[in-house]
């Protein structure tokens, strides 16, 4: 096979979002390589920026069609476009690249996507050390039951428990009740 082109680093002036595109072609071209896997069992996934919180990537696989796509967080991609393209892309890239030879049978950070991450040159670290947005904080509801001390549902339940979903106490078993509005913290 030919010898793998030079991967560059540098990206001054360049847009990342489609630096970022062009490095995922870059290394299943790569994994192609390493691996002699076709075009056709390993094709591009497809890329978004629309990921959000502490997670600088993320890796999805379609159960049935086992179609992949890469999740990028935006917002460190801006604020560490270094690390993100040297690390992020490439560690979204080979936990697709696993899935696509492996299936569900390999571990996410088990010993074939290690490899593969050796074999890019690239640490097979499985978590960033990014300083990231904190994670958002849910208003809590107070909620009644049998017992003495009250439940509390995040928003997201309490809105779901408003449109009729039924919640029950860990403790009693017993159907919550909401409380009060103004008891949320």
């Amino acid at each position: 096979m030919a010898q793998a082109q030079q991967h560059r680093l540098d990206f001054d002036g360049e847009d990342l979002q489609t630096r970022v595109v062009q490095d995922t072609v870059y290394w299943i071209e790569r994994a192609r390589e390493i691996t002699g896997a076709s075009a056709r069992r390993l094709p591009v996934p497809a890329v978004a920026f629309d990921l959000r919180g502490r997670a600088a990537g993320q890796a999805i696989f379609a159960r049935r069609s086992r179609d992949c796509r890469i999740r990028i967080n935006a917002a460190l991609l801006a604020s560490h476009p270094q690390e993100m393209i040297a690390e992020t892309v490439p560690h979204e890239v080979a936990h697709v690249v696993i899935y696509r030879l492996y299936g569900r049978r390999a571990r996410p950070h088990g010993k074939e996507w290690k490899a593969l991450m050796r074999a890019f040159g690239v640490d097979p670290a499985p978590c960033h050390t990014l300083p990231a947005e904190p994670v958002r904080q849910l208003k809590r509801f107070r909620y009644a039951c049998g017992c003495e001390e009250p439940a509390f549902l995040t928003s997201i339940r309490h809105k779901r428990a408003q449109k009729g979903t039924d919640y029950v106490c860990r403790v009693c078993g017993e159907k919550l009740r909401f409380a009060d509005e103004g008891a949320g913290s």
